[in-house]
């Protein structure tokens, strides 16, 4: 870890020559930078406050005199390189005017710059409002707030410096030996992957490539300033996985399931070779790698439309379906961290519902909302035009005709469940992210499964109860000697003192659970009635419930 006056330095440095340059810039009428300084002001202050700010702007501002928000803490946030008494007096004005308080009603300004010495604006008139002079803030204040972090919170800051601005470092031009390491791991992945294709396609490779592997491990910690760090990960998984490929060749004489699995495994992390090939292409021209992060655009329209196609119902997916662990999954598909996530609905859309809006609002996630289905295309077109790199989730036809005149432009990813997207969009993205149905259980909130009695179960209990087991991890259905029904994440004979009867465990991944099997009408009827049935029969100890239907 950097000595903390040595991070604090760096700070010191980094913001005066930002501050200044912004400044320099704005009495100019050069203000391109400033959009681009929304994200960093919302991270720097997430980082410095503890806050959950997400940025509010979008081509239809829906929260005119701020541009960030903590609904949650109801905090708004505005980010500006004008700095006089006016600016504060309009925006607060567009605050009060708009209803915006009704959501944030602590307002803050942040100045790109610097800040007048004193502010002529009349607070006191803005009684819905909880806003004074202390709360307009520049760039001095987070260097007053780091003099007195420790060590840990002050890296956290310098991280989202350093990731986020060009950060003026003596030693910015990228080292031969760096440059030429990045090369060798690009190289060294790919033979791993050919090497697993191989062996999955005839049973047979080579097993001269582990010296190589180890001598990538050796180096992959100097890469970590270049890589995203979800790329570092994974690159360290592939060749750590390369390694018990290649122990795995050296043990059996004969093909083995296990040195498939690990081949399928390794295969299944095959876009981190587009990763280290932009990695490499940047930093040939001395631009640190993959560490700005990507934006992700999701089409919600498309998306329930998706959903509801795998017959996950629309209660579930309405309570239930949580954007923000969405992103994340999206995040492990695609390899890459993301840095903005903006969902998308028209309300001429059949999914369009306010209390799943509100509660995906509620969570933090950045919801714009349209009229009809043209504007939301154009929307997120004019969000493709205006960013290098884009996540899109979407499989409707009529985005996918709108976004291809954009391919040739822009660094597209988009992705599938179960590779369940139209084949004819394939050729139009760089390249493509798979969740699995593992994943896609990881993209919803669960709460605490009931324990409810035999006597008054119902299939639409039993649905909530399956509907709020996840499928990533093992569970056993249970009932006690006194009819309470409950899943139980204590699987197999572990803990069964009380259990009069318990079913077969459900393992990870197996469909016995989760939102997609409280789905399954007849899976639900059928479970139902094999619980009575258990329970008028006598039933003790293990039982298989299919055996009973």
């Amino acid at each position: 870890m950097i000595k903390k006056k040595d991070i604090y330095d760096r700070i010191v440095h980094e913001l005066s020559i930002y501050a200044n340059e912004i400044e320099a810039k704005a009495e100019n009428n050069l203000l391109d930078d400033n959009v681009f300084s929304e994200d960093f002001i919302k991270d720097v202050l997430n980082t410095c406050m503890g806050w959950n700010l997400i940025n509010l702007n979008t081509d239809i501002n829906r929260f005119p005199g701020i541009d960030l928000g903590d609904k949650e803490r109801h905090i708004g946030v505005q980010v500006t390189s004008t700095k006089t008494s006016k600016k504060v007096s309009d925006s607060l004005d567009k605050v009060v005017s708009n209803n915006v308080d009704k959501d944030y009603n602590e307002i803050y300004f942040f100045i790109l710059g610097k800040r007048q010495n004193s502010y002529s604006v009349d607070f006191a008139k803005y009684d819905t409002l909880d806003c004074s002079e202390s709360n307009i803030w520049d760039v001095s204040d987070i260097i007053a707030w780091c003099a007195h972090y420790d060590s840990i919170h002050m890296e956290q800051v310098w991280n989202v410096i350093k990731r986020e601005i060009v950060v003026e470092d003596p030693k910015s031009v990228i080292s031969i030996e760096i440059k030429k390491g990045i090369l060798e791991l690009k190289n060294v992945v790919h033979k791993v992957f050919e090497i697993s294709n191989q062996l999955i396609q005839t049973h047979y490779a080579s097993e001269k490539y582990i010296d190589e592997v180890n001598k990538s491990l050796g180096e992959l910690d100097k890469m970590l300033p270049y890589l995203d760090e979800i790329t570092y990960i994974t690159c360290k998984e592939v060749l750590e996985d390369s390694l018990e490929l290649g122990k795995a060749l050296q043990t059996y004489q004969k093909w083995e399931w296990k040195i498939e699995a690990k081949c399928i495994c390794i295969m299944y992390k095959i876009l981190v070779e587009k990763n280290l090939q932009e990695a490499s292409e940047l930093i040939a021209n001395n631009i640190p790698g993959l560490q700005n992060g990507t934006d992700i655009v999701i089409d919600g329209d498309s998306l329930f439309d998706r959903l509801s196609e795998l017959k996950i119902d629309e209660d579930i997916l309405y309570k239930q379906f949580s954007v923000m662990k969405f992103q994340k999954v999206i995040e492990d598909s695609i390899l890459r961290k993301s840095k903005k996530c903006i969902i998308v609905f028209s309300t001429d859309n059949s999914h369009y519902n306010k209390d799943l809006i509100c509660r995906l609002e509620a969570e933090g996630t950045q919801v714009v909302i349209f009229e009809n289905r043209l504007q939301t295309i154009e929307f997120v077109y004019e969000q493709i035009k205006r960013t290098f790199e884009l996540v899109l989730v979407s499989s409707s036809e009529d985005m996918v005709s709108k976004v291809s005149l954009e391919k040739d432009d822009c660094y597209l990813y988009t992705v599938s469940f179960e590779n369940d997207l139209p084949t004819r969009s394939i050729p139009i993205f760089f390249s493509k992210g798979n969740i699995t149905w593992i994943g896609l259980n990881r993209c919803f909130n669960y709460n605490e499964c009931k324990t409810i009695n035999i006597k008054n179960i119902t299939e639409s209990i039993y649905k909530e109860m399956l509907a709020n087991a996840n499928d990533c991890i093992s569970h056993q259905l249970r009932v006690d000697w006194s009819g309470d029904v409950y899943i139980s994440t204590i699987t197999g004979a572990e803990e069964i003192d009380g259990v009069k009867f318990r079913w077969e465990s459900w393992d990870p991944g197996n469909g016995y659970a989760g939102p997609c099997a409280a789905s399954d009408h007849e899976y639900v009827k059928q479970s139902v009635a094999s619980l009575k049935k258990c329970w008028e029969d006598g039933v003790r100890g293990y039982c298989d419930y299919y055996a009973i239907l």
